[in-house]
């Protein structure tokens, strides 16, 4: 019986010894793991970052970079670096708040996913007997933009006729050919310059018509047989359009160039281009002053008795520690095209 007690007291005794070492073991371990946390969370010497507020995208487009998100990033390696998209969608116009780990050391930002591009549209002339009625889309052959959300379609509502009246072009019901424009947009408000697209109206359904090219000259019942003030024909070497403000190939009296209502098309532009502009340089994570001048010019026909448009150039400044630098500079033309003379940012 004694030896059995003795036995037994050993053998606990034994159990107690080994529970002993493998809580001391576990602790180690964990010990060991938090250490090895810190110091991997722990920037490295000389390291500096200092993440940026937000950071620009174009939807459907890729995520950018992982140093786009910081402002200074020093001494260290990109592959200690990781962004977490979990809450994230590219494809969804919005902002998303996501979060970037350096030796994961955690730091919050917002992703904005932005829309700065117009639709591409595509016309195509309409053929109709009188009575019928048609709408902005009847004239439109495709339409996409990179939201792949459904465009926008409306008649240009700043389109004027010889004497500075505003053209109604869903009004037009009596036979004849007229021309019409076309503006397409999306949710995010970029805009296409105006497209024409010939509306036929007929009396009789067996009328040879065109339904494909749009003419050259406007054609039909409503084309001026002489144009008042010239045609719309203009140096086309040393300007570039940003709007036309003929009617009917014909060009408008000189005298309006500064009439409000005739500079409508041109200074629209204004606005959108500065926008485009701002989205353009968040995305290149430029936070200088950046300043935008427009110079407008009014571009007279041939015959130096009209105004057929506007020119308009573009000025980009910025302005670092006091100085100022002109980093952009081109002009507009009527398709939203940019003609650069100086191009230091390689916008397109």
């Amino acid at each position: 019986m004694a030896k059995f007690f003795k036995k037994k007291v050993r053998t606990k005794r034994r159990t107690m010894t080994q529970i002993f070492v493998i809580s001391l073991c576990v602790v180690g371990i964990v010990l060991c793991f938090l250490i090895a946390y810190y110091f991997n969370r722990k920037l490295p010497t000389g390291a500096i970052v200092e993440i940026r507020d937000s950071v620009a995208v174009e939807v459907n487009g890729e995520y950018p970079n992982k140093t786009t998100y910081f402002s200074t990033l020093e001494n260290i390696d990109e592959k200690n670096i990781k962004v977490d998209y979990r809450n994230a969608n590219i494809s969804e116009i919005g902002d998303y708040e996501i979060v970037v780990k350096v030796h994961n050391r955690k730091y919050n930002t917002i992703l904005k996913v932005v829309d700065t591009f117009s639709p591409e549209l595509t016309i195509k002339n309409v053929t109709i007997m009188e009575g019928e009625k048609y709408l902005p889309t009847s004239f439109v052959d495709t339409c996409t933009d990179n939201s792949n959300k459904e465009c926008i379609i409306e008649f240009y509502d700043l389109a004027m006729t010889q004497d500075g009246e505003k053209i109604d072009y869903s009004s037009y019901t009596n036979i004849g050919t007229y021309n019409i424009q076309i503006v397409a947009k999306d949710a995010s408000g970029n805009k296409t310059t105006p497209i024409t697209a010939t509306l036929t109206i007929t009396n009789n359904p067996d009328a040879d018509v065109p339904d494909s090219d749009i003419p050259d000259e406007p054609q039909g019942d409503d084309t001026p047989q002489v144009c008042k003030y010239g045609g719309d024909d203009y140096d086309y070497e040393n300007h570039i359009l940003a709007t036309f403000v003929t009617e009917n190939g014909c060009a408008l009296d000189l005298n309006l160039y500064q009439d409000t209502k005739v500079q409508e098309p041109v200074e629209a532009l204004r606005p959108i281009e500065t926008e485009k502009l701002k989205k353009e340089f968040q995305k290149l994570g430029i936070t200088d002053t950046v300043n935008v001048n427009f110079l407008k010019e009014a571009v007279i026909n041939t015959e130096g008795k009209g105004i057929v448009g506007y020119s308009l150039q573009v000025e980009v400044s910025v302005i670092t520690d006091g100085n100022s630098e002109v980093v952009e500079k081109y002009y507009l033309d009527t398709e939203g095209n940019r003609t650069f003379s100086i191009n230091k940012y390689n916008l397109v």
